[in-house]
């Protein structure tokens, strides 16, 4: 089977959550798909000590509209045309089956903020998104909470969808090297992931501020993620205002052993989003023995299983009390170190890769 690959986007330092699922995944798929041929597609050149393996590259053209027509008059030299959703490539050769990698649905749940942010969103979700899933052949989801929004939002037939869930960043191969956390900062709660609304660090933040006025007890918050803009300083008004800017610690992006360090330290992941496509933080907190308090919708349950404590995340009060529970009962972090560990066996970019070429074929 030749096999052609969009990595878009490709990132090699600081990827983000749908950067990092692309690079993972086709480093797996190369690996064990060594029956195939393979073509990867990019704006940006790859780099082969970050991307090994057997594959060719074809360099994309810069630009939407560019893109699109690049595609339609691509040359045959694949059979299978792998691309995340929706905005990668829209027109492409009928010879070629497109499969689609879904790993969430936001917008449609979540009102954009500002004008700019509004009209992207409507292009993508209400014209391209559209036209993508009626050219798929097969769609991808990285949990069934992404499949249920396809079909709510929609209407995809079920026959046109599969599950495929995320693996992980396994961090235990930093434990040797892993620096010795602040003692200052301990004992700490613990947040990754990008400083912004969907991720509700906004509810964080306020349960931690109710946490902290209602037990007096010596606890802080580590928050490693980009931050910045007017949602950053909307949350450092609301510390400001409680008087516990001292309390609450945002350390930036994070990663290596330095995040394997803050997340095996700390008492809890605390990871309450509104949306997620699937929450590979969760997993992989709970694959070094951290337990983890996230929310009770979207992906987020799903991942977690019974492993987790959930939440309601839009009920400050509600997150406070279980960072209560955490935080004073060592018998209850003890059981969900247990079935964290169990839990994270089940996940794995190695499986995930062997399910994609299951379904190329």
């Amino acid at each position: 089977m030749r096999i052609g690959f969009v990595a878009e986007p490709y990132e090699e330092h600081n990827a983000s959550g749908m950067g990092f699922v692309v690079s993972e995944l086709l480093k797996n798929m190369l690996t064990q798909g060594t029956s195939h041929e393979f073509v990867i597609y990019s704006t940006s050149p790859i780099d082969r000590n970050f991307i090994p393996g057997t594959y060719r590259t074809v360099r994309l053209p810069r630009g939407f509209i560019r893109k699109i027509f690049w595609f339609f008059w691509m040359p045959r030299e694949i059979d299978v045309l792998l691309f995340v959703a929706p905005l990668l490539p829209l027109l492409i050769p009928r010879s070629v089956r497109p499969i689609v990698i879904c790993q969430e649905l936001a917008s449609q749940k979540i009102r954009p903020n500002g004008f700019t942010e509004t009209l992207f969103a409507f292009i993508r979700d209400r014209v391209l998104m559209p036209l993508c899933i009626r050219r798929a052949k097969v769609i991808i989801a990285a949990s069934d909470a992404t499949r249920r929004d396809l079909q709510k939002f929609y209407g995809v037939p079920e026959q046109k969808l599969k599950v495929i869930y995320d693996g992980y960043q396994d961090l235990s191969r930093y434990a040797a090297d892993a620096p010795t956390i602040d003692k200052a900062l301990t004992p700490f709660f613990f947040f990754a992931g990008k400083v912004k609304y969907r991720k509700n660090v906004h509810g964080i933040v306020s349960a931690f501020i109710d946490f902290k006025k209602r037990t007096k007890v010596s606890v802080q918050l580590v928050i490693a993620g980009d931050y910045g803009g007017e949602y950053y300083e909307e949350i450092m008004k609301t510390l400001h205002e409680a008087e516990m800017e001292r309390e609450v610690h945002f350390i930036g992006y994070t990663s290596g052993s330095k995040l394997y360090a803050y997340y095996k330290d700390a008492l809890a992941v605390v990871f309450p989003s509104i949306n997620e496509g699937f929450g590979m933080p969760i997993i992989e907190a709970m694959s070094v023995g951290t337990p983890v308090i996230t929310s009770n919708i979207s992906s987020m349950a799903e991942a977690a299983g019974n492993a987790a404590l959930l939440v309601d995340p839009f009920d400050v009060s509600d997150i406070s009390r279980v960072m209560e529970r955490i935080c004073t009962d060592s018998a209850l972090r003890d059981e969900l170190r247990k079935k964290g560990y169990k839990r994270a066996k089940q996940f794995s970019w190695p499986k995930a890769a062997r399910e994609f070429l299951t379904v190329i074929g």
